[in-house]
């Protein structure tokens, strides 16, 4: 009998330690808050700190209201939202990260006819646990920072043929509302509401970097905003996704480099 019990308690530790191991990781999780509003099309929520702002990207302009739960951290690590409330998607288009100041955007684009109640709650998990950033400072002696720099953070793969910067230049005319997906193997366009694209060019220079760094912006010419609404990482595949939004009617005329680096 005796040895029947220890062969037991052997053969059941594995799998006790396997359940285990999710709700560690889920205990460092922290909820940043819960939004309450109506959305017409698309909002965007930005959260950096303990500052919260939304933004209505197309459609009528509505009131939300953020109840602000624990700042975000200036830390890498990753955001997600849980969705109790709008029958739209609602999703997480950039991740806080040293380059972009550590900001949170998230996304509701309704699909519907009219506006819609969306009710969203954020949540923040830190890439690095105590044990994993003191490992991390100690490369070369100066830490994540150094990592963010030389784009050998969480969001890389270091000798897996990262390469220098690029350069795309995208020219074209838009009526409302445009998205540009910019991947290593080539870059597509699409309009989101209003007429079709006219005229929609694009030529890249430089080396294509297939993982790793981040994306930005330098308008040469448009009446409205292009933005990166999401940079490249390892859960959208390395996409880099550009939003041109033209706020009067008719076409607008935009010109503007992206630099992936």
């Amino acid at each position: 009998m005796m040895h029947s019990r220890s062969f037991m308690r052997h053969a059941w530790a594995p799998l006790l330690m396997a359940m285990a191991l999710p709700v560690a990781a889920r205990a460092q999780e922290r909820e940043l808050g819960t939004w309450n509003g109506r959305v017409d099309k698309e909002t965007q929520i930005t959260i950096r700190g303990n500052s919260v702002s939304s933004n209505t990207i197309s459609g009528e302009q509505l009131r939300g209201r953020f109840r602000l739960a624990s700042p975000l951290p200036s830390e890498d690590g990753t955001v997600r939202v849980a969705v109790t409330a709008g029958r739209g998607d609602v999703s997480v288009v950039q991740q806080p990260s040293a380059q972009n100041g550590y900001t949170a955007i998230i996304r509701m684009f309704d699909r519907g006819s009219g506006a819609d109640r969306y009710r969203v709650t954020a949540y923040f998990t830190p890439a690095y646990g105590e044990r994993g950033e003191r490992g991390h400072r100690g490369m070369n002696g100066r830490g994540r920072e150094m990592g963010n720099r030389v784009g050998m953070g969480r969001n890389s793969d270091v000798g897996a043929g990262a390469r220098t910067a690029a350069t795309l230049r995208w020219t074209g005319d838009v009526d409302a509302d445009a998205e540009i997906r910019w991947r290593a193997d080539g870059v597509t366009q699409r309009n989101i509401g209003g007429s079709p694209l006219r005229a929609a060019r694009s030529s890249q220079r430089g080396s294509g970097v297939i993982r790793g760094g981040s994306v930005t912006v330098t308008s040469r010419a448009g009446r409205g905003n292009v933005t990166v609404v999401q940079q490249p990482t390892a859960t959208n595949d390395w996409t880099a996704v550009i939003r041109v939004h033209d706020p009067q009617p008719g076409y607008g005329h935009y010109d503007f480099d992206a630099i992936w680096q």
